[in-house]
Order: structure tokens, then sequence, then C-alpha cells
């Protein structure tokens, strides 16, 4: 790249990016986002728009409707206010970031836009993480709310002041989750489809089998109370066989991200120590095809881990 173009580059980098994180971050917790996002809880989110205004959509509206009810479920388990867009807008102006500090640094469009991309995940990991720490407070509260629900019904509640019982005397995630049942209930919602709902909303498989066991019951009729305290003790089995498959694979899951570091500390403690031999390989064209292929292997060879130590339970 010749010496002219470079502080342009470089101002479109950090001004794209300066916007962009503007943009994202500006208003992300105002009080207009909070009261969509308790009116969208309790009526669900509004139609997207499919008049004349968003004919050029058309063609990729289901496949975006999918990405974007996706993008809106992990910002919600992450307890995060930001709307799609302003994500969209913050994950984009990270990666730019990243990527105009490292022009600065190298003055190599590549690894500038390597780099950025890697930085551009930060967002989507931070986001991941905070829903998977939400969701694993939820399920670690379940078994207990579901004896207390029990324990209710069998002392003479009924099933909706249970609910309340559980929402009112539980904190955490679960405490939220089924005031927001009650709520729905008190609006008109049915408890079967307020229950439904819960299932959905939460993703867990545990809240699920629950919620599948009480619909049934209450058609064809039983003890509740009863039922619901087995299935209690039967989720304690299964968080305790969780842990157990958890710790046999806790080697395999940090060798993927030994395995996976290793390369780039070890590559950049040489750029480090010898900046001209590392220099070969993205200045040359054979040694910049030599990086991309082993990145793409670095992804294949992570991926593949991680999947081999998921183990379905």
């Amino acid at each position: 790249m010749s010496a002219d173009a470079l502080p342009l580059v470089t101002a479109s980098l950090f001004g794209a990016s300066a916007f962009l994180l503007t943009y994202g971050l500006r208003g992300a917790g105002g009080a207009g986002h909070r009261m969509r996002h308790r009116l969208d809880a309790i009526a669900g989110p509004p139609e997207p728009a499919v008049g004349p205004e968003a004919l050029v959509n058309v063609a990729a509206l289901p496949f975006l409707q999918r990405i974007n009810a996706q993008m809106q479920d992990n910002l919600r388990r992450a307890g995060l206010p930001w709307t799609t867009a302003r994500y969209v807008a913050i994950t984009v102006g990270t990666g730019l970031v990243f990527a105009g500090l490292v022009f600065v640094a190298t003055k190599i469009l590549l690894v500038a836009a390597m780099v950025g991309l890697i930085g551009a995940a930060g967002p989507r990991m931070i986001v991941r993480r905070r829903a998977a720490a939400h969701d694993a407070r939820l399920n670690a509260q379940v078994a207990d709310t579901i004896e207390l629900i029990a324990s209710a019904m069998r002392s003479g509640f009924g099933f909706m002041h249970s609910l309340e019982l559980a929402g009112r005397e539980q904190s955490g995630p679960i405490a939220e989750e089924f005031r927001q049942v009650v709520r729905e209930i008190d609006l008109g919602v049915s408890v079967d489809e307020a229950l439904e709902r819960l299932a959905i909303r939460t993703k867990d498989e545990d809240l699920e089998l629950v919620v599948q066991a009480v619909l049934v019951l209450r058609r064809v009729g039983g003890d509740l109370g009863d039922v619901l305290g087995r299935i209690a003790d039967m989720i304690r089995d299964r968080i305790r066989v969780r842990g157990e498959i958890r710790t046999l694979t806790a080697q395999m899951r940090m060798s993927s991200w030994v395995v996976s570091g290793l390369p780039v500390a070890l590559g950049g403690a040489t750029a480090l120590m010898q900046p001209e031999q590392m220099a070969v390989l993205f200045k040359e064209p054979i040694g910049q095809m030599l990086v991309a292929v082993a990145l793409v292997l670095q992804v294949i060879g992570f991926i593949v881990i991680r999947r081999l130590s998921n183990i379905t339970y």
C-alpha cells in the first residue's frame, strides 16, 4: 500500500469505528427501551414491517428474522439493554478499532483485517458468556423452585398461588421468569399458554420437562404436587450427572484453548524477538496464504475439539 493512502485508510477506520460505537452505546439503556422491553415481554415483540418501506428486504426477511430473534434472545438473557441494531454497530465498531490500531502499528492491511475480525468477535463472546451464565443460574434454581411449588401444593395451596409463592420467595432469574408467568396470566393469557411461553423463553430442558408434566396433568388429572416432587428429585440427579460429565471433559475443553492459543502466542513472541523473519509471512504472497490457511485450520480444530467435549445427556 502506498504511503499516501495510509492516512486515509487510518482515518476511515477510526472514523467509522467512532461513529458505530457512538451509535451503539448512545442511549442503550434509555427509558424508552426499558418500556418497550417490558411491553414485549408481556405481549410479545411486534411483527416486522412488510410494507413498501421493507420491500427491499422481503427476499431475505425470514433469514433476517431468525438472526434478529436469536440476537434479541441472547441480549435479553445477557441482561443487556441493547437493540439488535446497536449490538451490530458495537460489534462492527469494535472490530474496526482493533483493525485501526493494528494497521497503525504494522501498516499491513491483511494483518489488520484478521485482527479486526477477532476483535469483532469480542462483543459476541461477552453476550454469549453472560447469556450462558444466566442460563446456568436459572438451571441451578429449577429443582429447588419446583420443590417449593410441590411443597406449597401439598400444603393446600392452589397451583396459581404456588407460582406466585415461587416468584416471591425465590431470587435471581428463576424468580423473574415465574413473576412473568403470573403477570401474563393476570393479563388474560391462559395458564397453558403462559407455561409454554416460559419453556420457549428459557430454553431450559429441565424446566421444559416440568412444563410438559404440568400441561399433561392439567388435562388428565392427577396429584400434581407429588409428580412435581418426583421431577425435582430427577432434576437433581441430572444436575449431578452433568457435573460429573463436565469434570471428566474439563481437560479436553482446556486443551482446545491451549492448542488454539499456543501458535498465536509463539507467533507473537517470535514477531517481537525476530520481526524481520515474521515479516516474510505477511509481506510475501505465499506467506499470507500460509497464514490464512493456518488460521482456518486452527478454527476448524478448535470447533472439532469443542464438539467432541460437548456430550449430550
